[in-house]
């Protein structure tokens, strides 16, 4: 019986010596002819011989090496030809990749989407001088302000995408709340979302800036949050945490957000943890150390010479004269919170030039020749710094909130032993004080400031402590007794405490990195701790000084953009 040849199994494949023997290549897994450009319908050398011999027999002219010559020659010939049609697309696809990119920076910096014209030219400018063949590539790059615009609106529109896909695995969420003023006086409501999902992934993103229209009331801002939610389908029920920025519309026992907040997720049967951004709190203990008329005389023997073009030139120029380690003294911004200590410890140094200075020019103000003043200046140097310190310390992103509350237990310690080395007429950590060899009778007031710092700090923080046993069941896992957690979590805690290999990672790793590598082994409690108890008050923070600083002139959110 004849076999019947199956077509579609028949695997035919392109021969290398039909290059030289009939001026054909394999292009796509096709074989096309190096001199028409056309290809054969079936794979075969019969196929192959007899478009060459009807329609190329020519060729034939050439032997042994001329024809191999010729064969690359015709191969190179159309491999340019398809790169020359291909590489538009590339360079306008590498172009377009290039434009979002810049627009991305752009956005992040906060600058105007006009700028996207000077750096173009800048760009054009560069490639002109430093690879003047590809100044064609760079012109193509499009970075109008409205293809800025647009490409904005792209990433956000995916971010967006993004952030909805993630929520649907988040098996418990918080959020982070900050209300603020922008430079056109509208009212605008941040909204940070922070979710975790089983496998113990952190997602972090500004979830809504949603605008209050009228009043700014705690079932305002309820509305707003519950419209954010309801946009990525975000439960209540899976709602474990919310930081706010203390305002009383926020932390309202009655009416505020946090307490309708609280009472929605506890109809649907969870339960929010409440906090105030720590950063804030830090910055609220610091205005009450006192001794505000010092600083408030400070900013004006500055003001005196920084406000009058011809004074401050006149002071830059002393200042160079007189070699001195800095070129200037600093304006005071209250915005800024750590500007209060660096204008101090500036003014501190420079007090000597300063009083010369003034006096120098009869002005109207003159730095106070009382000794207790200085002494006054000298201590707020000295703790301001420490603040500032402490500023710096909660500052930045993947935070723990147990790490961050550590620094400030960290700091109360610390004002204690400032209290008794004060108490002991002690100066080691006063070195303003003791360059200005202070009255040993001013040390009981100075020393009462601190206390009353303290007092401050411990009152200012006080929710934190009413969570003290989830931090330390978060933060000492391998410490804390079964006896004193839920009973719900004994069991696999006792499990938990006694896997060496876990205890063995748990010594080696940082807090932040151990919880997501043993994941399978977590108590199903601590996944919930691990997301509120992952600070995220920076970035609200970062966002919040964004819309008020006043050098921020040109930058109006407008209703479509805040969607």
């Amino acid at each position: 019986m004849e076999r019947q040849r199956q077509w579609h199994t028949d695997k035919r494949h392109f021969k290398q010596k039909w290059e030289d023997d009939y001026f054909f290549a394999e292009i796509s897994s096709k074989a096309v002819c190096l001199i028409c450009q056309q290809s054969v319908a079936v794979l075969k050398e019969y196929n192959i011989r007899r478009h060459y011999e009807t329609k190329h027999a020519v060729f034939s002219r050439y032997k042994g090496e001329a024809r191999k010559k010729k064969s690359s020659e015709l191969l190179s010939k159309l491999r340019s030809q398809q790169a020359t049609l291909t590489r538009p697309s590339t360079a306008q696809d590498c172009a377009t990749r290039a434009s979002y990119e810049i627009s991305a920076l752009i956005a992040k910096s906060g600058r105007s989407f006009s700028t996207g014209d000077i750096v173009k030219e800048c760009l054009s400018t560069a490639a002109s001088i430093m690879c003047p063949s590809q100044e064609r590539v760079f012109s193509q790059i499009s970075l109008s302000r409205n293809t800025v615009t647009r490409r904005v609106e792209d990433l956000s529109r995916d971010i967006r995408d993004q952030l909805t896909v993630k929520s649907r695995d988040f098996v418990a969420f918080s959020l982070a709340c900050d209300e603020s003023t922008d430079i056109s006086d509208s009212a605008q409501l941040l909204v940070f979302v922070q979710g975790i999902n089983a496998d113990m992934e952190i997602t972090q993103e500004l979830a809504g800036l949603e605008t209050l229209r009228g009043t700014t009331k705690g079932e305002n801002l309820f509305a707003a949050v519950s419209r954010v939610l309801d946009k990525y389908n975000l439960s209540w029920d899976k709602m474990v945490g919310i930081t706010t920025d203390g305002a009383p519309a926020m932390i309202g026992k009655k009416a505020g957000l946090t307490a309708l907040i609280s009472q929605k997720v506890s109809e649907c049967g969870g339960k929010v943890a409440q906090y105030h951004g720590i950063l804030h709190q830090e910055q609220l203990c610091a205005k009450t150390i006192g001794l505000a008329d010092v600083v408030r005389d400070v900013v004006k023997i500055i003001n005196c010479i920084r406000s009058k073009a011809l004074s401050h030139r006149q002071f830059r120029a002393f200042l160079d004269e007189v070699d001195a380690q800095y070129k200037d003294i600093l304006y005071h911004q209250e915005v800024r919170w750590l500007s209060r200590g660096t204008v101090l410890k500036r003014f501190f140094e420079f007090r000597q030039l300063i009083a010369e200075f003034l006096s120098s020019a009869s002005r109207d103000t003159q730095i106070p020749t009382d000794k207790r003043w200085i002494f006054d200046v000298a201590f707020m140097v000295d703790i301001t710094d420490l603040l500032n310190n402490l500023n710096v310390k909660l500052q930045g992103k993947e935070q723990i909130i147990t790490e961050l509350f550590d620094h400030i237990k960290a700091f109360q310690m610390k004002l204690q032993l400032l209290c008794r080395h004060l108490s002991a007429g002690n100066f080691a950590h006063f070195p303003s004080l003791r360059d200005v060899n202070v009255e040993v009778e001013r040390l009981p007031e100075y020393g009462e400031l601190l206390s009353n710092l303290n007092k401050e700090f411990d009152l200012r923080f006080v929710d934190f402590k009413k969570t003290a046993d989830d931090m330390e069941l978060f933060s000492q896992p391998f410490s804390v007794s079964p006896d004193s957690v839920p009973e719900h979590l004994q069991m696999e805690l006792i499990e938990f405490q006694c896997d060496t290999e876990l205890r063995r990672k748990f010594v080696s790793l940082p807090l932040r990195d151990f919880y997501p590598r043993v994941k399978t082994k977590i108590p199903t409690g601590e996944k919930k701790l691990f997301t509120y108890l992952h600070s995220f008050t920076y970035p609200c923070t970062v966002m919040h000084l964004d819309l008020v600083l006043p050098q921020q002139t040109t930058k109006v959110l407008s209703k479509v953009h805040l969607q």
